[in-house]
């Protein structure tokens, strides 16, 4: 099911873990840019480039009990997809937090299902897109589905931050349905913290699942990505949701990397947010 990788300090074994890295090569659905299966791969490799310790928090992740399963083979059929994703989720340990790395953004739905199923969770998108079609390309199981499959999971509130590309059939239906969204340009002229604040409060949970589409962040920083969208937020921005949420987190996702879009930089970024995750939710 699995085959190995590693990603930098994690050195547990997944019965003893309190994080669980996995990695998710699957880029069956892409719209724009292809690339996106070998986004664990420039992760892993990325996350060697930084230090163990974690000035920020004062912590060393070579101590933290991280263990890193490798990457579950998807095949290229959505539907098998989901079903690998689901009975992967039945399989792994139950206790360690897991931490997923894309592939592209159609494998949240069903680890968001996964989890939900064991406890409650809300569930938190940082995203370019409003990813709320109800089918794309003849399928229902489109990354560009990607948010209205997780709104069809027994989740406790949803709400998602950096929006400013969908179709108008999107936006319609997200109106219709009283969807929490909010846009870069609210970001910038509001603030993160004022904006997060707003989110959180939309969502009726403990435990909260993080999904980072690395396309919120402007191309500037983030260029190597599936589906690329000028005017994002940058990375202190998405560093500051990180670091709120890590504390109360059911897990993360890292999404739609596609490293041959540039020199490693996307890849380097989302490696670190990453290690921030693991450094603060490892305080509580």
């Amino acid at each position: 099911m699995f085959t190995r990788g590693v990603f930098a300090d994690a050195e547990a074994e997944a019965e003893q873990a309190d994080f669980l890295i996995l990695g998710m090569p699957y880029d069956a659905t892409g719209s724009f840019r292809t690339g996106c299966r070998e986004g664990p791969s420039a992760l892993r490799k990325a996350s060697y480039n930084f230090e163990p310790y974690d000035c920020r928090h004062r912590v060393d992740l070579s101590t933290l009990r991280v263990a890193d399963a490798g990457d579950l083979e998807l095949g290229s059929d959505p539907s098998a997809a989901w079903q690998s994703i689901e009975d992967a989720f039945g399989f792994l340990p139950s206790s360690p937090l897991p931490v997923v790395m894309g592939g592209e953004h159609s494998i949240t739905p069903p680890i968001v299902g996964s989890l939900a199923g064991i406890g409650e969770i809300g569930v938190l998108v940082l995203d370019a897109h409003l990813d709320l079609r109800d089918e794309y390309g003849g399928s229902s199981l489109s990354h560009a589905c990607a948010s209205r499959r997780m709104l069809e999971q027994p989740i406790r509130g949803y709400s998602t931050i950096g929006i400013r590309s969908g179709s108008e059939e999107e936006f319609e239906w997200a109106m219709e349905n009283g969807i929490d969204y909010h846009t870069a340009e609210e970001v910038e002229e509001r603030g993160i913290a004022s904006v997060l604040e707003d989110a959180l409060s939309c969502i009726a949970a403990d435990r909260i699942y993080l999904s980072i589409d690395m396309d919120v962040l402007d191309p500037a920083y983030a260029p190597a990505v599936g589906n690329p969208e000028p005017f994002g937020l940058d990375p202190r921005q998405v560093r500051h949701v990180v670091e709120q949420v890590a504390g109360r987190a059911a897990g993360l996702d890292v999404v739609e990397i596609a490293p041959a879009y540039d020199g490693g930089q996307t890849a380097a970024l989302g490696a670190r947010l990453i290690r921030d995750f693991l450094a603060r939710a490892s305080l509580g």
